[in-house]
């Protein structure tokens, strides 16, 4: 083993070794970051909608939205809703804003809604920010984190995709491909699902 005496014996030892020392150090910092890197990879593929277990899936809340107007999840009974908590200052929400909007646009003419809970974060804060990047979706302030935390969210973003009648049916942490044709295909899942039971 080189000790560190030995270490910095080498680099005042010559340019030879001086110059193999850096060429070790830097090989290992080469390979150091591959790996990180296709570790990030690998957890940012493993995200995906997975089915909620929880004990009890009914989904409540009572929010306000930015223009003072409350909602609820009974007011969209009849509709699958993806409610998505974010925040300004968080980078992974604020990338998957406008991909949130595609995905709304690319279903528009279908019963589904999606909801953009703002957490933690005063009114006119988030009002200026939604207006600053033009966000087209309905956007309800959790300004004390009540629903966030009794649907037991710990990180941002967090998505849940609930069904007609207001369950939980699938939750994700972190942001996704919203507009694969996996969550696309399993959104008319849940369309056609509740259509059929009905």
């Amino acid at each position: 083993m080189l000790t560190l005496g030995q270490y910095y014996g080498n680099i005042e030892n010559g340019p030879a070794n001086h110059s193999k020392v850096y060429k070790n150090m830097k090989s290992i910092h080469t390979a150091f970051v591959v790996i990180i890197c296709l570790s990030l990879a690998q957890v940012a593929n493993s995200r995906e909608l997975s089915p909620y277990t929880a004990q009890s899936s009914a989904a409540t809340f009572d929010l306000p939205d930015v223009k003072g107007q409350q909602h609820s999840v009974d007011e969209y009974r009849g509709q699958v809703v993806l409610v998505n908590f974010w925040a300004s200052w968080c980078p992974p929400c604020i990338q998957e804003m406008p991909v949130l909007e595609r995905l709304k646009q690319k279903l528009n003419d279908r019963p589904f809604e999606i909801l953009a809970v703002n957490v933690g974060e005063q009114k006119y804060r988030v009002w200026k920010f939604v207006k600053l990047i033009s966000f087209g979706l309905p956007v309800l302030l959790d300004t004390r984190k009540e629903t966030f935390n009794a649907w037991g969210v710990s990180v941002l973003p967090t998505s849940f995709l609930l069904d007609k009648r207001g369950h939980v049916r699938y939750r994700v942490q972190g942001d996704i491909e919203w507009e694969s044709e996996k969550v696309i295909a399993l959104i008319e899942q849940l369309i056609n699902e509740e259509e059929n039971e009905q």
